[in-house]
């Protein structure tokens, strides 16, 4: 069996090696005690010029709350499209309604003719219930001519 010298294991705690070559080493460690003496022994000599893990090391738990927080967030970024089309949906269907009760005709024809809207008209409450209760006594016969037929 060939072993691996002590500067390319060097090479290889210090991350400077290709990656093929990395895993062909790695996969001798496994496999070979003299060289993962070799190994431990060179990273305890240079344990000073490696990096320090952080604070907030890397563990099973913070990769947990990490997904858990990522899922969390993707939950929420739903429905606030939703809740654009339904703002959306309600807008247009207001402007339909103002449209179909022509409060922007008559907003735009007192614009153009300088006119108080409010002349000899009655309020918009009463154009609105006027509708409405054209359209119940629109309703009621349809419900007679329904209870006649049984």
């Amino acid at each position: 069996m060939s072993h691996y010298r002590k500067e390319e294991w060097r090479q290889f705690i210090f991350d400077v090696l290709p990656e093929e070559k990395r895993e062909e080493m790695e996969n001798h460690l496994y496999s070979c005690d003299e060289c993962l003496a070799v190994y431990m022994e060179l990273i305890e000599q240079s344990a000073s010029g490696l990096p320090t893990p952080s604070e907030k090391a890397i563990s099973a738990d913070v990769i947990l709350e990490q997904a858990a927080l990522d899922a969390k967030l993707k939950r929420m970024k739903k429905p606030q499209h939703k809740q654009k089309l339904l703002h959306y949906g309600i807008a247009a269907i207001i402007t339909i309604g103002f449209m179909s009760s022509g409060i922007f005709q008559s907003a735009t024809n007192a614009a153009v003719l300088g006119t108080n809207i409010s002349e000899n008209r009655p309020s918009y409450t009463e154009q609105w219930m006027d509708k409405t209760l054209s359209f119940l006594d629109w309703l009621k016969p349809n419900q007679k001519e329904e209870g006649n037929n049984r």
